[in-house]
């Protein structure tokens, strides 16, 4: 599924333009105001840091006195520890939850999360989906009719679908899949943390650590190749952007050139806002929720179906991947 989603936001616009010319009616949808209850909540609970993942986990007050417990159990185990074993301790402990406090410390702590639930997470759940953006312009006015985007929106993966998908329903087990980063063993491969326009880390009441990372935009950025160890574009070192020589390919198919006469239409996509948001454990380097949103422009730079229908234009697309209910 995650695949088809990715694919038809790349291909949004070609084949928005070849099949449903003449429909009518539809309109688009905004993905802030159609946002799930449940998911609404899972949300909420991490920003007003009530959850660390698991259902029936204690609220921050339950979490902190088993901390200082734990604490004290590990200072009083050998009673003839020195002093500057117990100032050693503490210092390391409060490092282990110190707060990133530079884009390159965050990165660092998001990689080092991500990586090492590649490696240890056994269960997580998880939504996946996207819908047209609300931003559109066509060349042709009549392109402009949310019948268009009614027609794109039918080739992707709502929310209510993805809802009924199994890696929601039942969850997933296979973090090398379905984990971004898709088919590879780590989850991020960014090493500069200037590709950001922005990196910030907070403490949540409950202890937890919230990052939060918007990538610069890029124009059709590509996903790192099979067993590579980077990406040739910085959106696919973190997000899995659908490459462009797929694009290339569909759109060179016998279907689109024949409804563009033999000459397919040339398309540009830009990636921007791309954010991720992930809560996770400092004590346990483990991932409470993990959020990644992609915005996609697409831009037809010429074409003419039938020969003469102008598509010259733009529209753009909204992806949302959330995963949570981590187990190790």
């Amino acid at each position: 599924m995650k695949r088809k989603l990715y694919l038809a936001t790349a291909l949004l616009l070609a084949l928005a333009m070849v099949f449903p010319l003449a429909a009518c009616g539809g309109k688009p949808t905004d993905p802030e105001a159609t946002e799930a209850v449940r998911i609404e909540d899972q949300t909420e609970a991490s920003a007003d840091e009530t959850t660390t993942g698991e259902a029936g986990e204690t609220a921050p007050e339950g979490e902190e006195e088993t901390t200082t417990e734990g604490e004290g159990e590990s200072t009083m185990e050998d009673e003839s520890a020195t002093a500057a074993e117990g100032e050693t301790t503490t210092t390391a402990a409060a490092k282990a939850n110190a707060v990133p406090g530079t884009p390159a410390e965050v990165l660092a702590a998001y990689t080092a999360v991500m990586n090492k639930a590649k490696k240890e997470a056994k269960f997580m759940r998880k939504l996946e989906y996207e819908q047209v953006g609300k931003d559109s312009n066509f060349e042709a006015e009549w392109l402009n009719n949310p019948a268009v985007i009614d027609g794109a929106n039918s080739l992707m993966v709502t929310r209510d679908e993805a809802l009924q998908a199994d890696m929601y329903i039942n969850g997933c087990t296979d973090m090398f899949a379905d984990l971004p980063l898709y088919q590879f063993p780590v989850g991020c491969m960014v090493t500069d943390p200037n590709v950001f326009s922005k990196a910030v880390a907070r403490k949540l009441a409950s202890g937890n650590i919230e990052l939060t990372m918007v990538m610069k935009p890029e124009h059709n950025p590509e996903p790192p190749k099979p067993g590579a160890t980077t990406s040739p574009s910085i959106t696919g070192q973190m997000f899995n952007p659908v490459p462009k020589s797929m694009v290339d390919d569909i759109l060179n198919g016998p279907i689109v050139k024949m409804a563009f006469w033999g000459k397919p239409p040339e398309i540009d996509t830009k990636y921007f806002d791309c954010t991720t948001v992930l809560v996770y454990n400092p004590e346990t380097m483990q991932i409470v929720t993990l959020r990644q949103d992609y915005n996609v422009r697409i831009d037809i730079l010429s074409g003419k179906a039938l020969g003469f229908i102008n598509v010259v234009g733009y529209a753009t697309a909204e992806g949302v991947t959330f995963c949570d209910n981590f187990k190790y």
